[in-house]
């Protein structure tokens, strides 16, 4: 059965109740984190203190949702500057798209002087705002948005790694389906982008991003099957059953079969396809929350796993997004 299931909504979302479960001290924290990690060209940095649009979408989103003050004037400069001298390959156009979408949202909630809380959730955001947003991103971003579809593959799908593939990668897939779910497109768009992931689907009912693999990994079937459970699919038990397996006792999700640890990444993903999938998410809150509490360090940041402890906006964004979900 299809379901109306936005994702970046519901991550908005997810992350929005993160903020209402954590004391106002644990927020301070965390942003104080997130504002040492932005760069004084604009945008975020990444592990190596580059500036980094795939690790700006991170921070935009947490600025957004935490309230972080931003100049956005600053920080649409930095991604004009970005299109005008770069080449960007597919990622990073997703990711550039994404960010504008997102200064977008700040700007408007910064004018509004609202807190994110009521911002996101008032009928002005989600209708007027919404629409002015998105026809402002299509006009400001419409050169991206051709190049990307250069991307396409033979199956309906989308490849990151190379043009005119035969078949997808579900992590391009992905990418495109949220970002053409926010950018309003065709409902017919959204289901052959998901349709494409079936022959990226192990006889388990994991996913892989390449075909013909005998086992998938959570973030690719956490994907495959949140855009199932928006599309027409509903074969989804044993992915739900696959990525239940993945479940450790210590309350986090491991990567893969063969994995020895859990992480933060694949926790946060798997529990989100799980909640959208509908499943009843109070048998994974104790142990979950114990999880992710253990990777949040002093600064005010999340790591990643026990094997890799270097905090970054990602990491904490996946931490909150966990504990939003299991909320």
């Amino acid at each position: 059965m299809k379901k109306n299931i936005n994702c970046n909504q519901s991550i908005l979302n997810a992350l929005l109740k993160s903020t209402e479960v954590l004391s106002e001290d644990a927020l301070n924290h965390i942003k104080s984190f997130l504002s040492s990690q932005k760069s004084e060209y604009g945008g975020f940095i990444d592990r190596a203190g580059n500036t980094d649009l795939y690790y700006s979408v991170f921070g935009y989103t947490l600025a957004l949702i935490l309230n972080l003050k931003l100049d956005v004037v600053k920080e649409q400069k930095y991604l004009k500057n970005l299109k005008q001298s770069e080449k960007l390959d597919f990622v990073h156009s997703i990711c550039l798209v994404r960010c504008d979408f997102l200064l977008q949202l700040i700007d408007w909630r910064q004018k509004s002087r609202l807190p994110a809380s009521k911002f996101l959730s008032i009928s002005f955001a989600k209708d007027i705002v919404l629409g002015k947003v998105v026809k402002t991103v299509k006009m400001n971003c419409s050169e991206l948005l051709w190049e990307v579809e250069e991307f396409v593959a033979q199956d309906g799908g989308y490849n990151h790694n190379q043009k005119g593939a035969v078949n997808s990668t579900i992590y391009a897939n992905y990418l495109m389906w949220t970002l053409y779910q926010d950018l309003e497109t065709e409902q017919e768009v959204l289901d052959e982008i998901a349709d494409a992931n079936r022959s990226l689907q192990a006889t388990n009912g994991s996913f892989a991003n390449v075909e013909n693999s005998i086992d998938g990994v959570i973030s690719s079937t956490a994907a495959g099957l949140i855009m199932s459970v928006a599309g027409d699919v509903n074969e989804n038990e044993k992915t739900v059953a696959w990525l239940k397996q993945m479940h450790t006792k210590r309350g986090g999700f491991k990567a893969a079969e063969g994995v020895p640890i859990a992480d933060l990444l694949s926790t946060a993903t798997a529990l989100l396809a799980l909640q959208l999938s509908g499943e009843n998410m109070q048998s994974f809150a104790e142990n979950s929350v114990n999880f992710i509490n253990l990777h949040w360090d002093t600064s005010g940041g999340f790591f990643g796993s026990i094997a890799d402890m270097t905090c970054d906006v990602e990491y904490t964004y996946y931490a909150l997004l966990g504990l939003g979900v299991l909320s």
